[in-house]
């Protein structure tokens, strides 16, 4: 038998938790991993979506330092897009909502959470996107939770509804060129829920082509070791604004 998968991405939803407790959150892929290794693997080192700059965060995070860029996609960039105009956008850019009063809520249901600031501050980013020529089908809005996503759909408009907003888990498996990633957790506490899920996060950036965008409150985040350093890479590597900026 040949298994082919990433382990260091999302596992499977469980609904039962019995299940759960009988070890099925845990694919046959995960257990001849930890038992076997490189023994009986072979994995593949070349990738053909994202831009290196993309890449290296994950490859050095998760993967060891041992992924590779193709060169087609080494170094590609949103001014490649036929009609854009984005040279000035850069592969990375960090926007920090930290001091700008984009605090979270809790839905009513207690289901799920919302950051209606952040929801402002991802609009205003994607009209910028859309005026330096990106073509809404070519955006994709990510953030881990439900209520977010419901919250960003109905805030989108008309213009901009080929631009497609999804869970992480919705997002697993695809690709945009240009992805807007919308953390939402931003309080006091520094609790950062499942954001601190490291196959989340994995996918959830590694959904870019030519661009990320990561919107959040990098107080709260940096309270997270995992997430600190992922807002350090966009930090350095790429391009920091407040989202005060966006928001006016």
């Amino acid at each position: 038998a040949v298994l082919a998968g990433d382990h260091l991405q999302l596992p499977p939803t469980v609904i039962s938790k019995e299940a759960e407790r009988g070890g099925l959150g845990r694919t046959l892929f995960e257990r001849l991993q930890e038992m076997h290794g490189e023994a009986i693997g072979e994995m593949l080192t070349v990738q053909y979506r994202m831009n290196e700059a993309v890449m290296r965060w994950s490859s050095e995070e998760l993967y060891s330092g041992r992924l590779a860029a193709a060169p087609a996609v080494a170094s590609h960039t949103l001014s490649g897009l036929r009609g854009a105009g984005a040279a000035e956008v850069p592969v990375l850019t960090l926007v920090d909502t930290t001091g700008c009063d984009c605090e979270e809520e809790e839905e009513e249901d207690g289901e799920s959470r919302r950051n209606p600031g952040e929801a402002d501050a991802v609009m205003a980013y994607v009209r910028e996107l859309t005026a330096a020529g990106v073509a809404p089908g070519e955006i994709g809005i990510i953030t881990p939770y439900n209520g977010q996503v419901a919250l960003l759909k109905q805030m989108r408009p008309e213009s901009l509804s080929g631009m497609e907003i999804s869970s992480v888990d919705g997002f697993q498996g695809r690709e945009k060129e240009a992805i807007v990633l919308s953390a939402v957790r931003s309080n006091d506490r520094g609790d950062v829920g499942f954001l601190s899920d490291q196959r989340r996060m994995n996918v959830a950036v590694t959904r870019a082509r030519r661009h990320v965008c990561l919107i959040c409150c990098v107080e709260t985040l940096q309270s997270e070791p995992f997430l600190k350093r992922l807002t350090d890479y966009f930090e350095a590597n790429g391009e920091y604004r407040s989202a005060q900026e966006l928001l006016g």
